[in-house]
């Protein structure tokens, strides 16, 4: 992911283990390559609090800039 600003639909805690002050947060995107997948918490500079749960029905994304 290197467009800036990224854009971030919902995250979902309990995942997978990546560290950092979210050590199980993973956020849904858009990829570069338009392919919708999650990123981890730690590789995106922003605080993801904000973010809406994906268990929720999403509406706007977040901008991580």
């Amino acid at each position: 992911m290197y467009s800036n600003p990224s854009w971030f639909y919902c995250k979902e805690d309990g995942q997978a283990w990546v560290g950092g002050p979210h050590p199980t947060r993973w956020l849904m995107t858009v990829a570069d390559s338009g392919q919708l997948g999650f990123m981890k918490d730690t590789a995106i500079y922003s605080e993801t609090d904000p973010v809406q749960d994906c268990y929720r029905q999403c509406s706007a994304p977040v901008v991580d800039r």
